[in-house]
């Protein structure tokens, strides 16, 4: 690997003299001293090693990876050798954060005279080629217009930013070859948002293709603010067999994490919730609202509107102190991925320049987006882990020095219980780790015919050694990429004829078929899954937004609806999509199609702890002892600690407290229906995992049909009316014997294997998603995947796609191996217990079985009226504070 620059001894002291003089003395004269970061890449970047770089927002990551690429850059410049190449590569999961990066680059390297300006001396030939004087910076995206595309390849920027999906492209295509052989140094950005998904998993092939364009290794370094485990994403990033030092700067920021519960009862109305955010954005200059859906962000803006004061601008001087302001404007933005991208850039910008001082987003904003100065962020029920409460509350107070202030507004006591129990493994160093995909053959398939297109021949050997390199395929069997070479050069599966043919073979080699077929790949790259959404416009064809293709179905002339946190009407619906106009009404709130995350297994363990700390306080101390542990474990106190001593006291009164080898099963009459609770602390994946296997087995073993539904905590199983089963049956149904075979069971019978198979059916280009330049309809997609799936899984259960499709379900979607742990995990037989009404831990799942037909106010009426009830059996008062002795307030932690 080269070195990045002549200057290889690197002064511990002062690590700026390992760059070029020009780049050094900006340092000096901008930065003055190197960030902690900075002191440990640099030297690093001096002997040409792979990195990955982890330190929190603000602290200078990113300059440290791209100031040796700007000391590179002059080192060629002054020695006459800077060509018309591309030398650096930025890659990251969201386009934005590239445009971003490029403006943040382009500043310093015109502050040091390196920057190509309009008036600056043009390049020149010299030695029979074209020797620059200045860098050009360039963005290669999607979004990317064929002009400046065009302008790519015939003067090619030197530091090109771009995303996993173009990079595919661009390795595969002729015309960019060339270019990217001269590719030095790659920086992937945001590597925690890439490691644990099939983008990630592309990437790193694609890393290793381009490893083999370029005319020497090439240095990679990985940048995020928080991940784990570091040892792995370090491998992950630097490919199978590689050496790659970690510089672990993630406790540079102080960061306060407050909790809020704005209800006297057992859960707040969203709009509660959203009157009480409105209310904490009043002291600060700029807030972030985190929602983890769409839809909620939309009513959450919404309700943000309605609770403030008519908008005008109110003009605030600099100097005065941000804790004694009172007022501020309250103009609310909304951002999410459902809007039009110019929607999504113009709120950023107008968060940046203080046009806005609140958005509500979803997870589009937790990563790197550069949206100016955030003061507070407020994070509604929680974030699902440590690693997302991290990204998010880390996006407030961007720069050196600053604290980090974020507050989790939590909608119910299971939100305090949660937030509390991130808030520890925060504060103790535990975060998540990250699950890397193993060997995802759609993936692998997709990459295999760009190694081939559009007429390449590659000996069969060299692609399985090259996808070995790659972290993720680093155990690739020799018969599983033979099983994808079969189906990509038209073999079909038992009885039934070729699907596909994307790629010729001769038994020795592979090869492309020429631009016609290749246009397959080109038209499909990429691993991210498409949703079946309408698009929405407004007066005059101004595009807004999509909407998820069912709810779409519902609307017609007349209705109205939400959508960038504005009331709008239907004015026209038709095959191009839905024509709206503003309007002054009640609106409902659209839904998108999406996955619910769940909390991660180690966060549940910490819920389950929690919840048993409390109630062996409570036996030895009484509700003070039990106030005193989550006071002093979990820095509880006041309202937010007395709801949690209440919930679990009130638990314990009615059923019993489960926790991670002591499930709980709770059996009701609901509705007429025999209904049973199994109560776990296991988390929604394995929750879901195990919800399907005891479907499986009520099905086989007792003739019965059952509704599943699953959240954090448990899972709830519904029998048909008149259909009943005895007590004894219900643990048993949590066995060892047979897991796999009945998972598989549960599975077939729902419709997630069809679901995902079209995902990876368009991933491994067995069906397409766009052909001839147009995108296939939604409906058409489905029925053609669902219509494959069902003939493959009847004729080959074998086939690559078939079986990576249950290795996504199983280990991706939900987690088979942790829920088998847990089962083996088990001690005694389960307590089947007959409570006399729903007991509090199962007021949320209670509620979610009813479905979209229940919107979350009405959801948070039914709990406060089971809540109610609770009280009257336990002969409780409705509760004003909590408990008598309870102090409102909050409690800062870290």
């Amino acid at each position: 690997m080269r070195p990045q620059s002549p200057r290889a001894e690197v002064d511990a002291h002062d690590p700026f003299r390992s760059l070029h003089p020009d780049i050094a003395a900006w340092c000096d004269e901008r930065l003055r001293e190197p960030t902690p970061p900075q002191a440990q890449a640099l030297p690093l970047a001096a002997t040409g090693r792979h990195a990955l770089i982890c330190s929190p927002t603000g602290t200078g990551k990113t300059l440290s990876a791209f100031l040796p690429v700007m000391s590179r850059l002059a080192d060629l410049r002054d020695a006459d050798e800077l060509l018309a190449r591309t030398y650096c590569l930025y890659v990251s999961p969201l386009r934005a954060l590239g445009y971003d990066v490029e403006h943040n680059v382009r500043r310093p390297l015109r502050e040091m005279g390196l920057l190509e300006r309009p008036n600056t001396e043009r390049a020149r030939v010299r030695r029979g080629r074209v020797r620059e004087r200045f860098v050009r910076t360039g963005v290669r995206t999607g979004d990317t217009p064929q002009e400046e595309r065009r302008l790519m390849l015939a003067r090619p920027p030197h530091i090109l930013m771009t995303t996993p999906e173009s990079l595919a492209l661009m390795v595969a295509m002729d015309s960019y070859r060339k270019t990217l052989s001269h590719v030095e140094t790659v920086i992937v950005d945001e590597v925690h948002a890439l490691a644990g998904s099939k983008r990630g998993a592309h990437l790193t092939l694609l890393l290793e293709s381009l490893d083999l364009l370029s005319r020497s290794a090439v240095r990679r370094v990985g940048l995020s603010a928080t991940v784990a485990p570091l040892d792995r994403v370090a491998s992950f990033l630097a490919g199978t067999g590689r050496e790659c030092a970690v510089v672990d700067c993630r406790g540079l920021r102080q960061i306060t994490l407050d909790i809020t519960a704005p209800f006297a009862g057992a859960m707040a109305t969203l709009a509660t919730c959203a009157r009480t955010a409105y209310t904490m954005t009043r002291d600060v200059r700029s807030t972030l609202v985190f929602t983890n859906v769409r839809s909620q962000a939309e009513r959450v803006a919404h309700e943000m509107e309605l609770a403030g004061e008519p908008a005008g601008v109110i003009e605030v001087a600099d100097d005065v102190p941000r804790a004694t302001t009172e007022k501020r404007d309250r103009r609310i933005g909304v951002h999410h991925s459902a809007l039009e991208k110019n929607i999504r850039h113009r709120t950023e910008a107008d968060l940046r320049s203080g046009t806005l001082r609140t958005v509500v987003c979803s997870s589009s904003l937790e990563l790197g987006v550069d949206i100016g100065y955030i003061d507070r962020v407020i994070v509604m029920g929680g974030a699902r882990g440590m690693t997302p409460t991290l990204q998010r509350v880390g996006r407030s107070g961007h720069r050196p020095g600053a604290v980090a202030a974020g507050t989790i507004l939590a909608q119910d006591r299971d939100d305090i219980i949660e937030a509390a129990a991130t808030r520890r493994c925060i504060r103790e160093g535990i975060i998540e780790e990250v699950a890397i995909p193993e060997a995802p053959l759609d993936v692998l398939a997709q990459w295999v015919v760009g190694q081939c297109v559009p007429d390449r021949r590659v000996p069969f050997a060299d692609v399985l050694a090259t996808a070995r390199q790659a972290y993720p395929f680093r155990d690739l069997r020799d018969d599983d990429l033979r099983a994808c070479v079969a189906y990509l050069t038209g073999g079909g599966a038992g009885l039934d004829d070729a699907h596909v043919r994307r790629i010729g073979t001769d038994g020795e080699a592979l090869y492309g078929l020429g631009r016609e077929p290749s246009s397959a790949y080109f038209e499909n790259v990429g691993t991210i899954p498409d949703e079946s959404t309408v698009p929405v416009s407004g007066a005059g064809g101004s595009a807004i937004g999509r909407l998820g293709e069912g709810f779409a179905a519902t609307l017609s002339p007349g209705d109205v609806f939400l959508l960038e946190g504005r009331t709008l009407r239907v004015t026209e619906s038709g095959p191009r999509g839905l024509r709206v106009e503003p309007y002054a009404g009640r609106p409902t709130v659209p839904q998108w199609s999406s996955h619910l995350k769940g909390v991660p297994l180690i966060l549940a363990h910490e819920i389950g702890r929690l919840r048993r700390g409390v109630a062996d306080a409570l036996a030895a101390g009484g509700a003070q002892g039990a106030l005193a542990y989550v006071r002093g474990r979990y820095g509880l106190d006041g309202a937010e600690a007395a709801h949690v001593v209440r919930y679990v006291a009130q638990q314990v009164a009615l059923s019993a407290l489960p926790d991670g080898t002591h499930p709980v099963i709770e059996l009701y009459r609901m509705d007429q229906r025999q209904t049973a609770v199994y109560h776990t602390c296991a988390g929604r994946r394995v929750n879901e995992t195990l919800a399907r296997v005891v479907g499986a087995r009520l099905h086989r073993e007792a003739r019965v049909n059952s509704t599943l539904t699953t959240d954090d905590n448990g899972f709830l199983v519904a029998l048909p009316a008149r259909k009943r089963v005895p007590d004894s049956v219900w643990p048993s149904l949590l066995r060892v014997d047979g897991f796999e075979r009945d998972l598989v069971d549960g599975l077939r019978a729902s419709n997630l294997l069809r679901q995902q198979f079209r995902h990876v059916a368009n991933t491994g280009l067995l069906v397409l998603r766009r052909a001839g330049g147009r995108s296939i309809r939604g409906g058409a997609l489905r029925w053609n995947a669902a219509k494959i799936f069902d003939r493959l899984w009847e004729a080959d259960r074998d086939f690559p796609l078939v079986r990576e499709t249950l290795r996504t379900v199983t280990r991706d979607l939900l987690d088979a191996p942790a829920a088998l742990r847990y089962l083996e995990g088990i001690e005694g037989e389960p307590r089947v217990l007959h409570p006399a009404a729903a007991t509090p831990f199962t007021f949320g799942i209670v509620t979610s079985s009813f479905g979209d037909s229940v919107v979350m106010d009405d959801r948070a009426s039914m709990v406060e009226a089971l809540h109610e009830r609770v009280l009257a059996l336990l002969g409780e008062r409705v509760e004003t504070a909590p408990v008598e002795d309870a102090r409102p307030g909050q409690m800062r932690l870290l």
